[in-house]
């Protein structure tokens, strides 16, 4: 089975304050593609990360590489990231976004929720 690795730079900015930063960073990934989005999720929870606010991505380049660990659950990760801050969605639309796959929505006030559809 072949296993890939994403290396790429990241700046996260924390809705409180501060930033963290890193070059040529390499991290697991379970396919041979990611969205940016869905990276910034990855990292933000292999990295347990609190008060994430916006993830800038750069140089991302997928490679075959053997993994280095057990993989993190993704299922469930969002793939994408609502600022209301930057674009007013209203309710229906945050949950109209959810009905695909989860979101990461940064509020307001800096706080940072996950929106997804309960599946019973």
């Amino acid at each position: 089975m072949t296993t890939y690795r994403v290396k790429f730079d990241f700046v996260v900015h924390f809705t409180n304050g501060g930033s963290l930063s890193a070059q040529d960073f390499r991290l697991d990934i379970p396919e041979n593609s990611i969205t940016d989005d869905a990276l910034a999720a990855h990292l933000i929870q292999d990295m347990r990360l609190l008060m994430a606010g916006q993830v800038d991505i750069s140089n991302k380049q997928i490679i075959e590489e053997p993994h280095k660990r057990g993989a993190i659950a993704t299922a469930g990760l969002p793939r994408s990231t609502v600022d209301l801050a930057e674009c007013g969605l209203s309710a229906a639309e945050l949950v109209a976004q959810a009905r695909e796959h989860p979101v990461r929505v940064i509020a307001v006030d800096g706080e940072c929720y996950k929106v997804s559809r309960l599946v019973v």
